[in-house]
């Protein structure tokens, strides 16, 4: 915001502003961050509900590692982070708050993994842990649907996004984990509910949208620039091409031909809805605009 005032004062009062803190340079970082904390306690739960124990391992390294690595090398103090968590700022912030989650499952899931291991009855852990996991899954969702001053982001419906499609990279992971490991079972069991959790994905996107679009100004606004703007390339070619039309298809060829079904493309098919999964959260995070305080009449939808 700073930036933004120093180069243009005007910019902030007459247009549409895009917010550039959690997307652009270091930002990159947060969105990255984000989607790898969600699809690895995504990938836990799944894991841990149907007792795949290498994919529980795969969850928790993705969100210890990859997700809370990126988060921490956005962080300009990173060595301070552990205050967010004994400091009061977690009953007013969803920062402190997810940092709380993630840490918490962390600690139980690793918990939970070594007495998986040793075959001990840890149900009651096993709830608790997947709660946090849970939580983790969805606090992104809740952290941007804080920021009033971005239509976007400001809806109900972003928290339940964020979270079914958590859930849905955790199923196709599980599935690839699970298949890799000669749990062949398991992943057969597994692969119904991708179709459920896709067609419910798809659902809740164009829901969600659509909400967006009559929101207000800024959200209209937005949801253009996502569509037929500039990054409509990325979210027609990636998110709904790659990302849901072209697992609805091959599902239904898998089905009709059941002679070609092979884990190679499984996994191809697995990796393009991940893909879309991540683009679809880059358009959402570069599409957010703040509304103009000073609106021009020369604006055109």
């Amino acid at each position: 915001m700073k930036r933004i005032l120093q180069s243009r004062p005007y910019e902030f009062m007459i247009q549409f502003t895009p917010q550039r803190e959690w997307i652009e340079r270091r930002g990159i970082l947060v969105w990255l961050a984000l989607y790898f904390i969600e699809l690895g306690a995504g990938t836990f739960i799944v894991s841990s509900i149907f007792g795949v124990l290498p994919g529980m391992f795969v969850g928790w390294l993705i969100c210890a590692v990859l997700g809370g690595g990126l988060h921490l090398l956005y962080l300009g103090r990173p060595g301070r982070a552990w205050r967010m968590i004994i400091s009061s700022g977690w009953k007013t912030s969803w920062m402190s708050r997810g940092l709380y989650f993630v840490v918490t499952f962390l600690v139980l899931g690793s918990v939970q993994m070594i007495l998986t291991q040793r075959l001990s009855s840890t149900t009651g852990l096993l709830i608790i842990t997947d709660f946090f996991a849970f939580c983790t899954v969805a606090y992104a969702g809740f952290v941007m649907n804080f920021v009033n001053g971005i239509q976007l982001w400001n809806t109900a419906l972003l928290p339940a996004l964020f979270t079914l499609s958590g859930v849905w990279g955790g199923i196709g992971l599980s599935i690839v984990v699970a298949s890799s490991t000669g749990a062949e079972m398991i992943a057969i069991r597994l692969e119904p509910w991708t179709q459920v959790f896709l067609m419910g994905y798809a659902f809740i996107i164009s829901t969600y949208l659509v909400s967006v679009r009559y929101s207000g100004l800024a959200g209209r606004f937005s949801v253009r620039n996502m569509l037929t703007g500039k990054w409509g390339m990325l979210f027609w070619g990636l998110v709904v091409s790659f990302g849901i039309l072209f697992p609805v298809g091959a599902t239904f060829l898998l089905r009709v031909q059941s002679s070609i079904i092979a884990n190679t493309f499984l996994y191809i098919l697995i990796f393009f809805e991940l893909l879309g999964d991540l683009s679809l959260r880059y358009c959402i995070l570069r599409c957010g605009y703040y509304q103009p305080m000073i609106p021009s009449t020369n604006f055109s939808f």
